[in-house]
């Protein structure tokens, strides 16, 4: 293996780490969005996430139940307990207190997904000045977290993400009809 492949590799398993610590902390917002729309247990709670992030996020036993532990101890959610045959199965269900905290935390997350935005853009060199005020609002929710696909079926989520597509494509023409006259303006001021 070369050097600069090692060094790519490094590369990859840094962001990789930063990734999986990043995504740690979205668990607890993902397990409320997911009982905001209806009482679930454990197992069931990893496959919506699952779906519904498109396996972004999968998370295991031993990572989802610390969480919903501590949202337990926190207030956030509570949970009754059914028997499945010879089982004892806990359905979580989120509480009004976990109710009001998920909506801070939506709050919260679109604040800070903003003031990220605007710090890749300031460092690619586009200034807020360049950015109109709507900017995030050309290319929809974050893709990710988009919190309008969550508990949708299959069919409902293909038609969001068609249309979600159909107006991405005419802004990228839009934009890419910008960059040519751009081009032809930075060709004359050269010519003059």
């Amino acid at each position: 293996m070369s050097g600069k492949q090692e060094e790519i590799e490094k590369i990859d398993a840094i962001a990789d780490a930063i990734e999986n610590s990043m995504k740690k902390g979205h668990i607890s917002t993902l397990i409320l969005l997911t009982l905001e729309k209806g009482p679930s247990h454990g197992y069931s709670l990893m496959q919506i996430i699952k779906d519904d992030t498109y396996g972004v996020w999968n998370p295991t036993a031993s990572s989802l139940y610390p969480h919903l532990s501590s949202l337990t101890k926190k207030g956030l959610i509570e949970f009754t307990s059914e028997m499945e045959g010879k089982r004892e199965r806990k359905v979580y269900e989120i509480t009004q207190k976990g109710k009001k905290t998920l909506k801070k935390l939506i709050e919260r997350q679109q604040n800070m997904r903003k003031s990220l935005l605007s710090m890749i853009m300031s460092t690619i060199g586009i200034t807020d000045s360049n950015i109109p005020d709507d900017f995030e609002s050309l290319f929809g929710p974050e893709l990710i977290e988009d919190t309008s696909l969550v508990g949708k079926d299959v069919n409902e989520k293909l038609e969001i993400l068609s249309k979600r597509k159909i107006v991405i494509s005419k802004i990228v023409s839009k934009l890419q009809n910008v960059v040519n006259e751009i081009n032809q303006r930075i060709e004359s001021l050269k010519a003059d």
